[in-house]
């Protein structure tokens, strides 16, 4: 086999490579081999198919194409170490030559590279992080919301009020432009507003004032203008009555209830607000610790300077759609495209807001995986179980069952390894850069640029499956890691 560099464009790397006749023949022998002793063809024993039947039900170029897989595979750690090149995924076959028999066989392979990345001294990098402070008036609004959420709601014979908690049923009709019916509700539903926190205000002024049993009407405009006249394209008209009336009852301020809010003993009420502050002190120096981090590693981004690769935007941008796809069904019962209606956002402005979002969070992974590269980071089992430990103490969760459902299997093991790196790096970087402690926040992290059109990303043709191959090098960098968990599990 030999290669030879024919192309590069930005990151991506085109490879030509060519088999000699006689490498090629002796891998499709060991195909047609293969091939014929797992063919079930009537008429044929298993491993005496002739070539000329395998040729006839699979076709050649079936044949060869597996050959070339395979030639392939034996070889690209060869070729990827000749051009010191490390991929992101699969090399992927942009195009093959014509197969001759006695002839060489060439392959030009398409190949996206990790892009360089130069980081910056952090010696000389500042980083704003907020200083943070509990007052009496944010103790207060805490009570205040504990109590809310535990109030118990009693019904009531009076009028709809602003504090009330209205159970109504509803139903729905979606009106076009010209008042034309463009849908309307299969049934009747129920639901539950509380006139203190109503989502839509429009509901406010109908329902107060209102008694059980009496009937109202809403109308809620469309966002979403039509092109030539600029009117809404449609409204909701929703068709309510109202089914109770509730009062909410605050809990008494008592010991039980400060055990239930806080999961602890808690005498009296200035121990109750003692526990209070010094949680909510902990979450805030928590955010304060997050943002300084987020804007760390966007400083460095920024002074790095690279370009981030188009198809690990596209990546993630599948991700986060996805997500919002499953979120909208599972929150919200419809379908994500008419929550964008609902929120007065058309699908354009989404895509935007999706790549923008895919762009910051591709950038700073690929920052803070070089930092873990360019210090020789390692992970041991020990460290996985600290930050599990760490992890479930923040978060309130148990850390044995957070244990089990990380190492219930190696993927779920690689995953856990992927984050306890990520933090590692990100605590390194803020041991060596300067922070700076500020009342206010003056320096804003870095807002992610729109790719430009031309970077914009387009799908990749490889497959799942190839993807899969090119994780090889990095799940190898954490077999270690992830024997050494299996043995102490068991």
């Amino acid at each position: 086999m030999k290669s030879e560099l024919v192309g590069q464009e930005k990151n991506r790397v085109e490879i030509k490579v060519e088999f000699e006749a006689s490498e090629f023949g002796a891998e499709l022998n060991k195909v047609f081999d293969k091939v014929s002793q797992r063919a079930n063809i009537p008429g044929f024993r298993k491993g005496h198919v002739p070539r000329k039947t395998i040729e006839m039900r699979l076709g050649k170029s079936a044949i060869h194409d597996e050959t070339i897989e395979n030639l392939l595979n034996d070889n690209i750690s060869e070729i990827i170490k000749d051009y010191d090149i490390e991929p992101l995924f699969a090399p992927q076959v942009k195009s093959r030559g014509a197969i001759t028999e006695g002839q060489p066989v060439t392959v030009n392979l398409l190949i996206e590279a990790r892009p360089e990345i130069k980081l910056p001294e952090f010696e000389d990098i500042e980083v704003e992080r907020l200083i943070t402070a509990v007052d009496d008036e944010m103790v207060d609004n805490m009570v205040k919301n504990l109590r809310e959420s535990q109030a118990k709601v009693e019904a009531v014979e009076t009028p709809v009020g602003n504090d009330s908690i209205v159970s109504v049923e509803f139903s729905m009709t979606i009106v076009g432009a010209e008042g034309e019916e463009v849908s309307r509700s299969k049934k009747t539903e129920m639901a539950t507003l509380n006139m203190q926190e109503l989502p839509m205000e429009e509901f406010r002024e109908p329902l107060i004032g209102k008694k059980t049993g009496d009937e109202a009407s809403v109308i809620i405009k469309g966002q979403v203008p039509d092109e030539s006249s600029g009117e809404p394209r449609t409204s909701m008209h929703y068709d309510l009555k109202v089914v109770e009336i509730g009062k909410r009852v605050l809990p008494e301020l008592t010991p039980e209830f400060f055990k239930h809010c806080m999961g602890f003993e808690c005498p009296t009420e200035e121990d109750f607000r003692n526990a209070i502050a010094e949680r909510m002190l902990k979450r805030l120096q928590g955010n304060a610790q997050a943002d300084a981090e987020a804007r760390a590693v966007s400083i460095v981004a920024d002074m790095a300077g690279f370009e981030v690769p188009a198809s690990l935007i596209y990546r993630e941008m599948e991700r986060l759609k996805a997500f919002d796809e499953r979120d909208s069904k599972e929150r919200y019962k419809m379908e994500f495209k008419e929550l964008l209606k609902l929120r007065g956002m058309d699908q354009e402005e989404y895509e935007k807001q999706i790549m923008s979002r895919a762009w910051g969070t591709v950038r700073s992974s690929l920052v803070i995986d070089e930092i873990g590269r360019k210090f020789e980071m390692k992970i041991e089992p020990s460290d996985l179980d600290e930050w599990i430990v760490d992890t479930a103490e923040k978060e309130n969760l148990d850390a044995e069952l957070m244990k089990k459902a990380y190492f219930k299997d190696k993927d779920s093991v690689n995953l856990l390894v992927d984050r306890v790196l990520s933090d590692k790096a990100i605590k390194l970087l803020m041991e060596k850069v300067k922070i700076v402690e500020v009342s206010e926040l003056t320096k804003p992290v870095t807002k992610p640029e729109e790719p430009k059109a031309a970077e914009e990303p387009k799908e990749p043709e490889e497959t799942k499956e190839a993807e899969e191959k090119t994780k090889k090098t990095k799940k190898a960098k954490k077999a270690d890691v992830t024997e050494k968990t299996e043995k102490t599990d068991e």
